[in-house]
């Protein structure tokens, strides 16, 4: 992770050459407070622009005042977030929620004078986002997804409220899509969760190199079980057993005989992809 400081918000001050005009109190003050690095400061008076006067300006100063929002807000997250340990995630859940969230209003609101800051500073929320969702996920995965509980309830519940809007903002991020798929999948929401599995593995795909990752093989493990158990569709479980089966070839191949319990595992695996495909082509006979 990059590190934590607020040499991202220097980015600002390339807008500060602009004309203001016809601009309320807080708007004048927040830009004052930015330019003596008063940032606390500025996120209250721009937070009471866009909450209470977003219509006595213009649409390019609101823009602006969105843009400033998300980025000071991104800035302060990646400081809090630069130990990423569970309970300091945990501790800062309203934080992330609303950084994700002022980042998706201004990169709807965003013009060009304010595109290249946002983009600068939705890289780093998604960076900073990524790595704490990864701890999430990680979490999930100790835990058994036949048998949920509370703390699997409290971490599914915990990656889709204050993650979930992430996937409006972050491009071709598979292991955001598997997470929250298992995240669905933990809470028994099938249907959710196989979208989102489906939308990591249309992504992984595409990857010139595909990095070895147990959460991409649950993946695969979760949605051919779904597919041909439970849905019954065959067409989508011979794809995805097909993708997986190849999958954990190479995950096999990556190991050597000193991880024979590890081949063992996913020999068994790929032993399941293929037994389905099998009845599949058996059926159709």
């Amino acid at each position: 992770m990059k590190k934590a400081t607020f040499t991202l918000l220097t980015v600002i001050f390339a807008l500060q050459s602009f004309v203001v005009t016809a601009q309320t109190d807080n708007y004048k003050k927040g830009l004052e407070a930015m330019q003596a690095n008063r940032y606390h400061e500025a996120l209250v008076c721009f937070t009471k622009v866009v909450e209470n006067e977003k219509f006595e300006i213009s649409g390019k100063d609101l823009s602006q005042a969105y843009a400033y929002l998300a980025v000071i807000r991104t800035a302060y997250l990646e400081k809090d977030l630069n130990n990423v340990k569970f309970s300091n995630i945990i501790a800062k859940q309203g934080q992330i929620h609303q950084t994700i969230q002022e980042m998706v209003r201004a990169s709807k609101f965003q013009d060009g004078n304010t595109k290249s800051m946002i983009n600068e500073s939705k890289k780093t929320l998604v960076e900073v986002s990524s790595h704490a969702l990864k701890v999430i996920g990680d979490s999930l995965m100790t835990y058994d997804e036949n048998q949920p509980n509370e703390t699997t309830n409290f971490l599914a519940n915990f990656a889709i409220k204050q993650f979930g809007e992430l996937e409006n903002i972050a491009v071709d991020n598979w292991e955001l899509h598997d997470i929250l798929g298992l995240a669905h999948f933990y809470l028994g929401e099938n249907p959710k969760a196989m979208s989102e599995f489906k939308k990591g593995r249309d992504q992984f795909s595409k990857l010139t190199e595909q990095p070895i990752s147990p959460l991409h093989l649950k993946n695969f493990v979760l949605s051919a079980n779904y597919y041909f158990k439970i849905a019954n569709d065959l067409k989508e479980t011979q794809n995805v057993c097909k993708q997986g089966s190849s999958y954990t070839s190479v995950l096999i191949n990556n190991l050597d005989d000193s991880e024979m319990n590890e081949i063992l595992r996913l020999n068994k695996i790929e032993n399941r992809f293929r037994s389905y495909m099998t009845r599949i082509k058996d059926s159709s006979n």
